[in-house]
């Protein structure tokens, strides 16, 4: 009973439409189906899933399409201290501008994020108008990242420690 009233009201508020790309419960998906009792989404790694209409009114949900298709994706990459920072910063703007789904009237942007205790950290940001492929996108230029660093001896480093140890002898 609870589902088809949840169902009713999503159906007369619309707050969720066909096609709209939801997170709930962890999941992200797009919705393809309205029904009184359940919504159906496909999932980025192509399951359905059927969502109780009365999760959409009990529980958090975000609509990442509410506003607009368009949305700002941003990937986190790590650089060693000492690196050019602004040779960081060309690099990752060139390589978001030449990806095929990152739109093209949105400059991409990169923010120097903080100095970490092994590594400096910039932020990338960019705009894709299809979040149903943000997953996509940021393997790619994950991938070009890393290629374009090796091309330029920018090196990545993961955190590390010395360890010192002493000799003592038991002296009896």
């Amino acid at each position: 009973f609870q589902d088809i009233i949840s169902g009713i009201f999503i159906l007369v508020d619309k707050s969720l439409h066909v096609n709209d790309i939801i997170e709930i419960d962890g999941k992200v998906g797009k919705v393809f189906e309205i029904k009184l009792r359940t919504s159906r989404a496909v999932t980025i790694d192509d399951r359905v899933m059927i969502i109780p209409n009365h999760k959409f009114m009990t529980q958090s949900l975000y609509n990442w399409t509410q506003n607009g298709n368009k949305t700002t994706e941003s990937v986190d990459v790590n650089v060693a201290y000492g690196t050019d920072v602004k040779k960081v910063r060309e690099i990752l703007i060139t390589i978001a501008k030449n990806h095929p789904l990152v739109l093209k009237n949105q400059t991409p942007d990169v923010q120097f994020v903080d100095f970490a205790e092994s590594s400096l950290k910039f932020k990338l940001l960019f705009t894709i108008s299809d979040s149903f492929m943000r997953n996509k996108v940021k393997s790619d230029l994950r991938f070009s990242i890393d290629s374009a660093f090796k091309e330029n001896n920018i090196k990545i480093p993961f955190p590390q420690r010395d360890i010192h140890l002493f000799n003592t002898k038991n002296e009896g």
